[in-house]
């Protein structure tokens, strides 16, 4: 569980630093588009396109990112209706629950991007299926993330927050 732990870490410490770089690269594209469309009328081919996926990247980044830190949307339906039974027990069905949607959302993200693979739909010169390629990653990222809450909570472990 420990290496676990350690992964989770570093791939929220990856994508902590890669958050970054895509809002910055999403600003500067934007940024440029709207000074090519005021002073020369004109714009660069499709940035439009890409900016709309570099804000999906974004998104999802940070809701994998918010997962990690367990500052994700929680319904609190489950623990009012719960309420009389132990909190571990109840924890340990809402990780698991979540744990089997992120892999049943992976496994439904692997299935598009290889149907959207056999398409050849192209943004300038990158594959769209690349730019779509955030889906599988978060999804398995979030995964791993419920995975580890699932497995303290079954070994009663606290968990350690790394800042």
């Amino acid at each position: 569980m420990d290496f676990l732990r350690r992964l989770n870490y570093q791939l929220y410490k990856f994508q902590k630093n890669f958050i970054v770089f895509v809002f910055i690269l999403l600003l500067l594209l934007s940024l440029t588009q709207v000074l090519l469309r005021l002073f020369l009328n004109s714009g660069i081919e499709s940035a439009d396109s890409i900016m709309r996926y570099l804000v999906m990247w974004v998104g999802f980044l940070g809701a994998s990112l918010a997962t990690y830190k367990n500052r994700h949307i929680n319904i609190d339906v489950a623990s009012q209706f719960f309420k009389k039974l132990n909190k571990k027990f109840v924890n340990f069905i809402i990780n698991l629950f979540s744990f089997i949607i992120c892999l049943l959302f992976l496994i439904a993200s692997i299935i598009f991007i290889l149907n959207e693979k056999n398409e050849s739909a192209k943004i300038v010169f990158i594959p769209v299926w690349i730019l779509e390629l955030v889906l599988p990653l978060i999804f398995l990222f979030m995964m791993l993330s419920f995975l580890q809450k699932f497995l303290e909570v079954i070994f009663n472990r606290k968990k350690t927050q790394h800042l």
